[in-house]
This record gives structure tokens, C-alpha cells and sequence, in this order.
């Protein structure tokens, strides 16, 4: 008699996405749950949330909070026939979305943002030691400072192409070109391009921003340092930063430190996607 197999190896799928959040600090104590959250049981599936205008008294407000997040296999008639027993549950390809979209952001009435989209879609690493795990459709439009416009361009392209982290890696190796050298993030927090992979414990801190300029006239007092905004009297502003493992990626598009009268962190716009196998090859 055919030994029952109760656990055959699978597919864990893992996805989330984050519209946005905050706590205050101080001058007192005030907590944003996460508004907009959509987040993958590990049968994978659809998630979504849709939010209208919202608002923290004075330090945060939005117009609109919208997030997804979807999880399966690519090949429909593959998904039916892990159910009969025809394909193994993990040989089959599976695909996840995760997408965060915010409109009308606006902290302490002073930075606003229009529109921060973000995306990431990955697929499982079935014939392959790494999932591929690609941007897709993130935005950041619209951002203001004061009376002060910023124009962002992002590099999605280059993480299109180094969809995995052992080709980021080889691409580092190889000598990044000078638009794609500030792109990874020293690990002592130091402004500059990384002079080696800046990886810690299999994490890779980086940044979709490929350049931020002023768009007319320059703020007064702000300064724009790589992918961060430094504001006085307001605090810093951290846009397209992301967290690359060999089994995910971890993107936020819009993070604020408050440091000034007012103390505290907004995020805006964030996801993970990854996932695997398991047992674990």
C-alpha cells in the first residue's frame, strides 16, 4: 500500500500592501492605524481595500487610500490539477501582486504629495534558485514642499533588469553605470554611492529614486541629498527606499521623520512580495 503523504511540498505565497500610517511622537502621543491594508493567507488569493478621506488632526490627511494584493498560480488549468493530483502543488508557476496607491497626502500642511503609487509583482522561483521579483506602475507625482515643486524620476528600469538579488549583485560586480550608481545605500547611513554590496545578514538597502531636482524655483531652506529631502523645521523626507533579499523585496515609496515642533514617522505607499517553498529545497 502507497504511503499517504499528509504534508507534500507547496507553495507559501506572501504579499502585502500599506496605504498609510503614523505615529506622533510628540508634542503628544497620537496613533494613524494603517489605513489601506490588504495582506495574502498563505493559499494565496485576493485582498483589496478602498479608503476615503481621511485625517490625523493637524500632522496627516489624505484624499484616498487604495491597496491590492493577489496571489496564484499563472496557468489556471495548472491550479485544477494540483487539486487532482496531476501536478505537484509547487511545480506549478504562481504569480503575486501587491499595489498601494495614495492620493492627496498632506503632512503638517506643509509637504503634499499627489499621487504615490506603489507595485511589485513576483513569481515563484520554480527551475530557479531565486524568485524574480519586478517594479511595476510606482509613482510619485505632485510632490510639493512648501510652495517648492520636486520632480522625482525613479529607476525602474534597472530593477526590471536586476529582478533578482544575484543580479543586482553581479551588476554591482560588473560597476554600476554613473545614473544607477547612487542607487544602493552605503550601510553606515553615509551620503554617497556604496563602494562595496552593501549587504547585511542577506539585506540590501536601496533606494528607486534615480534623481530628485527642484521643478522651478528651489525651497528656501530644504535641500535634496540623494533620495532624501532634508527639511528644517520639518524634518526628513525618504522616498523609494527598498529592502532586497533573495526571496523579497520591501518597498516604501514615501517615509517621513518628523524632527521638529513635532516629532514622529509616516509611511506612505509600502509593500512586500516574496514567497517559496517549502519545505525549502
Amino acid at each position: 500500500m502507497a504511503q499517504l503523504q499528509l504534508h507534500p511540498r507547496r507553495y507559501i505565497f506572501r504579499g502585502h500592501a500599506s496605504g498609510v500610517s503614523a505615529h506622533i511622537r510628540r508634542p503628544e502621543d497620537r496613533l494613524l492605524p494603517v489605513q489601506g491594508c490588504s495582506s495574502l493567507p498563505v493559499t494565496g488569493g485576493l485582498s483589496e481595500s478602498n479608503l476615503g478621506p481621511q485625517s490625523l488632526d493637524k500632522w496627516v490627511s489624505f484624499d484616498a487610500v487604495s491597496t491590492s494584493a493577489h496571489g496564484d498560480y499563472v496557468d489556471a488549468a495548472a491550479g485544477v490539477a494540483t487539486t487532482t493530483g496531476e501536478v505537484a502543488f509547487d511545480a506549478a508557476a504562481t504569480e503575486t501582486r501587491v499595489k498601494s496607491e495614495v492620493h492627496g497626502l498632506a503632512i503638517l500642511g506643509r509637504v503634499h504629495v499627489a499621487h504615490a503609487a506603489m507595485g511589485l509583482t513576483s513569481q515563484s522561483a520554480v527551475g530557479q534558485e531565486q524568485p524574480v521579483i519586478r517594479l511595476e506602475g510606482n509613482i510619485l507625482e505632485g510632490v510639493r514642499i512648501d510652495d517648492a515643486r520636486l520632480a522625482i524620476t525613479l529607476a525602474e528600469d534597472f530593477y526590471c533588469e536586476c529582478d533578482t538579488k544575484d543580479k543586482l549583485a553581479a551588476h554591482h560586480a560588473a560597476g554600476l553605470a554613473p545614473q544607477h550608481a547612487g542607487l544602493l545605500l552605503p550601510l553606515d547611513g553615509t551620503a554617497g554611492p556604496a563602494t562595496t554590496f552593501p549587504e547585511a545578514k542577506g539585506t540590501v538597502k536601496c533606494t528607486i529614486v534615480r534623481q530628485i531636482a527642484w521643478d522651478g524655483d528651489p525651497h528656501p531652506t530644504a535641500t535634496i541629498h540623494g533620495h532624501v529631502v532634508h527639511v528644517p523645521n520639518f524634518g526628513k523626507i525618504y522616498f523609494g527606499e527598498m529592502f532586497i533579499t533573495g526571496e523579497s523585496r520591501r518597498l516604501t515609496m514615501v517615509r517621513f521623520q518628523l524632527g521638529s515642533d513635532d516629532g514622529g514617522e509616516v509611511t506612505a505607499a509600502e509593500g512586500e512580495s516574496n514567497g517559496g517553498g517549502w519545505p525549502p529545497v
